[in-house]
């Protein structure tokens, strides 16, 4: 029950802190039917589409990201990837540690798709997919969320709608900022 009550606060709070990250080229659709979310996000890069896959498989990458405390990977199969992340969320004076555990399928320069198997929601799966285009290349996200809470759906809209535009553009920060990283791995 602390957890859920703290979450409110967090969702509160991060939905109405001033955005750092705002990206003007990004794009992040929200809708929800019931208790379901469906999200969907896009945004461009410099990063070819070589690198952009590089960095969407570096998932200790994910270490980068405002709060995610450990993001640790183990490859069960040539396309398979076993991720258990941990963040942490400051909510005022105290900190909430969420959990999860991912499968990520890859999909060899095209991109991944991905469930949760255990966490926080209730069901969270869904795929990053990449386009190139002449100046570097286009990530696309689409997925569903399921949150597991008790915390009033009006709340949660207002969280997914303004709080989600500040996650995905700090991915889309990392993937410039150590663009030289996974542009390496290409030997194009």
């Amino acid at each position: 029950m602390h957890k859920h009550i703290l979450f409110l606060l967090l969702l509160i709070v991060a939905s109405t802190a001033k955005s750092d990250i705002y990206q003007p080229e990004l794009k992040v659709e929200v809708n929800r039917v019931g208790n379901v979310y469906s999200l969907a996000a896009q945004f461009n890069s410099t990063l070819t589409k070589c690198a952009a896959y590089h960095y969407l498989t570096d998932y200790e990458a994910a270490k980068g990201l405002p709060g995610v405390v450990e993001s640790n990977s183990v490859r069960q199969s040539s396309d398979t990837v076993m991720v258990d992340r941990v963040a942490d969320e400051q909510v005022l004076f105290l900190r909430v540690r969420l959990r999860s555990k991912m499968e990520y399928k890859e999909l060899p320069s095209e991109g991944i798709s991905f469930t949760q198997l255990t966490g926080d929601s209730k069901r969270f799966e869904g795929n990053w997919h990449i386009d190139a285009h002449p100046q570097g290349s286009t990530f696309r996200f689409q997925g569903v969320w399921e949150p597991d809470t008790v915390i009033p759906l009006f709340v949660i809209d207002h969280f997914a709608k303004n709080g989600l535009k500040d996650r995905f553009g700090a991915i889309a920060l990392l993937a410039e900022k150590n663009k030289t990283s996974w542009s390496n791995s290409c030997h194009n």
